[in-house]
């Protein structure tokens, strides 16, 4: 079986999509159970069918699992987590150096990020609202859609905001008067281009040369 190369682990920098590899990985290879399962029982004398094969079965993935984690650590911080026995610690014991998502307050970090977020009106709002939903949606446990949108509402411009207020309070609402306010301003940017364009060509040709050197000299 072929796989998508994976970048070895070095650093904090490409955690995030570290993990998320080595999960597809797991997932493929059908191993990624043990991160979360409980190992089956020991198999005793009590003779339960089965028993036996599903402890041996789970040893195998787990030493699979375990091996696929290893293999994607850089050679430099290999020797720090190779002592851990198996997948899931091993796989918790790399998530503590480099996860710098994980929680040391009342919130996660991104959720404290997203209390401070403020939208920049100058640049485009729909990424902005994605990158603002994603720090939200990391709260535990989550917030409603209505609390989602009504936070999302008294961060967005207000001319965005009123639009929003006028009608229920949902995430489906902020992303239509967001969407809405990018195309207005798109349309904007768009005649003010031709509009532009328009004057140059109105313009003598020596004076509209002379106007674009000066512009390329500021």
């Amino acid at each position: 079986m072929a796989f998508l190369p994976i970048k070895p682990l070095d650093s904090a920098d490409g955690y995030l999509r570290w993990k998320e590899s080595v999960l597809l990985r797991l997932h493929t290879v059908g191993v990624a159970h043990v991160l979360s399962d409980d190992p089956p029982a020991p198999a005793g004398d009590d003779g339960v069918p089965g028993a036996a094969a599903a402890a041996k079965k789970w040893e195998r993935d787990d030493a699979v699992c375990r091996g696929h984690i290893l293999a994607a650590l850089s050679d430099r911080i290999l020797p720090d987590y190779a002592r851990h026995a198996t997948g899931r610690a091993l796989w918790r014991a790399v998530a503590r150096t480099y996860d710098v998502e994980a929680s040391f307050g009342l919130y996660p970090r991104s959720y404290d990020r997203f209390l401070y977020f403020q939208f920049d009106e100058g640049a485009p709002l729909p990424e902005q609202l994605a990158h603002a939903e994603a720090l939200a949606a990391t709260k535990d446990p989550p917030l409603s859609d209505f609390s989602m949108a009504h936070n999302m509402c008294i961060r967005l411009p207000e001319k965005v905001a009123l639009i929003i207020s006028n009608g229920d309070m949902t995430m489906d609402r902020v992303w239509r008067a967001v969407l809405r306010n990018e195309e207005r301003r798109i349309e904007r940017e768009d005649r003010e281009l031709r509009g532009t364009v328009a004057r140059e060509a109105q313009e003598p040709e020596g004076k509209a040369a002379h106007r674009r050197r000066r512009q390329g000299h500021l």
